[in-house]
């Protein structure tokens, strides 16, 4: 009788271990939620440009917002402004365009700035706020190396630009203020 005991108590052990061992190889280890209530937040969640879901949101890449990370940065500073510049007697008024890099969604292309690059394509960096963007340090303009930034605050953009001489070393320093609504930019020597 004891040795019978002993067969069903090793056999209900063995079984119960190959049961528990068949069951927690089933999970599902790849999907995370919450155990209690079944909820899986990012289940419907589609996220684009590289976006990933987290706690039913998505987190975006740098350069993108929206609740699908389908907003690229650098189209809020998109648009064409008639310049206003003090620097440049000839022909003080003239178009500067401002408009999202196609590669970089973080990067703004602004186009025709006046005296300092006629016709070329100076970059900014939109900052993670969208609140201002940087112009490193660049020589797309002939001699002229061009570096500086720009403030949004309101309906107002400041920028703030610094250009060199690559050969007399001179600087030159502007200030340009651009009211969204009103499209023109001031450009005033320092």
């Amino acid at each position: 009788m004891k040795k019978i005991q002993l067969v069903l108590y090793t056999s209900s052990f063995i079984l119960l271990s190959f049961f528990m061992i068949v069951m927690n190889a089933c999970k599902k280890k790849e999907i995370k939620y919450n155990d209690t209530t079944l909820i899986r937040p990012c289940e419907n969640v589609v996220c684009l440009n590289g976006g990933n879901c987290v706690d039913g949101q998505c987190n975006c890449p740098k350069g993108y917002e929206g609740t699908k990370c389908e907003v690229k940065w650098n189209q809020k500073f998109s648009g064409s402004f008639i310049a206003v510049d003090d620097c440049n007697m000839a022909n003080p008024n003239y178009h500067v365009v401002l408009s999202p890099d196609a590669g970089t969604p973080y990067i703004v292309n602004i186009y025709n700035l006046g005296i300092f690059c006629p016709n070329k394509i100076i970059k900014a960096e939109v900052n993670p706020e969208k609140t201002s963007f940087i112009i490193h340090n660049q020589n797309t303009c002939g001699n002229n190396w061009i570096s500086g930034y720009a403030n949004v605050n309101g309906n107002f953009i400041n920028f703030y630009l610094n250009t060199r001489d690559s050969f007399s070393t001179q600087e030159m320093y502007a200030a340009l203020l651009s009211l969204k609504n009103k499209s023109f930019i001031i450009l005033t020597k320092l």
